[in-house]
């Protein structure tokens, strides 16, 4: 058991380095990540592409016996999680709706062992009969609240699930919990700790700002927005790959009937099948997929390194969606592209 500052600087520095391959962490990881090995309860607010998995998933792997159980709102954030760990050789396993019962039968089977560090779930998941009981027998040592924002913005109707975590991650405790996102008002942050009732937690807000992101808003009439979304994406080269988000499944199938003729284009939403989604999502993810048109079901912590352009064909609900939605554009190439049409 890690006790000491010193003691856990040095060992976050070497699973850093021989788990993870990283020779050194990003602004604001190591604090964060030495009070989560410390078991302290944490909030933290960094922008998307900062690093903040890294803030969970180190911690675990620091402790011979760490285990996290992380919460997530997406299938497709589960799925791009759990193969991240799986590609570092990290055993994970993951239960959601698109998987079959024997599939998640293995994943709990992991669990039980103690073979797998990370177990990834939906909300939802934990109001499963007998799930807790199960969870109970096999504690974690740590729980990963992702998109922790959704317990303020979405938690009130759409996913009311956000809002019964609190009670029901008490019968999990001792383990600590970190609530993570990339935006949240000071209210939503007030509302995401009181909701999870966590312990004297510490907490990191590190800010929203992204100085290499270029946003352009263009007034555009519903009918001509697809010719003009084509027109920016043919203008010059590097605008590809492209995520457009379209406010309603219906839009999003016709955008991607009208930009097939002269793109690779696919088409997520929550209305496809789950093979489908995860196929249409495992082509973009790997360059098969020039254009990506999705509605918001699509994309919430998404880590694809060569998105160059993230369009919108209306305007979001909410300046918090929005700023997670162009968040897709990776911040690390030199120039980053957003149109809104």
């Amino acid at each position: 058991m890690l006790e000491t500052a010193d003691e856990v600087a040095s060992s976050l520095d070497h699973v850093l380095r021989t788990v993870f391959d990283f020779t050194s962490f990003r602004p604001r990881q190591r604090e964060v990540c030495a009070s989560v090995s410390l078991g302290k309860d944490v909030l933290l607010v960094m922008p998307t592409g900062a690093g903040k998995s890294l803030c969970y998933q180190l911690p675990t792997m620091v402790k011979d016996s760490g285990r996290a159980l992380v919460v997530s709102p997406l299938i497709s954030l589960i799925e791009d999680q759990y193969s991240k760990l799986k590609a570092l050789g990290i055993c994970a396993a993951r239960i959601h709706s698109g998987m079959s019962r024997s599939e998640s039968y293995d994943a709990c089977e992991q669990w039980r062992s103690g073979k797998a560090r990370f177990l990834f779930v939906a909300p939802e998941r934990l109001g499963v009969p007998g799930f807790l009981d199960f969870l109970e027998q096999h504690k974690p040592t740590l729980i990963a609240i992702d998109e922790a924002h959704c317990i303020s913005t979405w938690g009130h109707d759409f996913r009311s699930d956000y809002r019964n975590l609190s009670n029901r991650l008490k019968r999990l405790r001792p383990a600590s919990i970190i609530a993570l996102t990339a935006t949240a008002t000071p209210k939503v942050q007030q509302d995401i700790v009181g909701q999870l009732e966590l312990e004297n937690p510490d907490i990191y807000i590190h800010g929203f700002r992204r100085e290499n992101l270029a946003i352009n808003f263009i007034r555009i009439n519903p009918e001509n927005r697809l010719a003009a979304v084509s027109s920016i994406l043919k203008k010059e080269t590097g605008r590809l790959p492209c995520l457009i988000y379209a406010p309603t499944r219906k839009v999003a199938d016709h955008a991607g009937r009208e930009l097939s003729p002269d793109f690779k284009v696919g088409v997520f939403h929550a209305g496809l099948p789950a093979d489908e989604r995860r196929s249409v999502q495992a082509a973009f993810m790997d360059g098969q997929i020039d254009v990506l048109v999705a509605t918001n079901a699509f994309g919430m912590g998404i880590d694809k390194r060569d998105v160059r352009t993230v369009i919108h064909l209306a305007a979001c609900s909410s300046i918090e969606s929005y700023y997670q939605e162009i968040g897709r554009a990776d911040h690390r190439l030199p120039i980053e592209r957003k149109a809104e049409a």
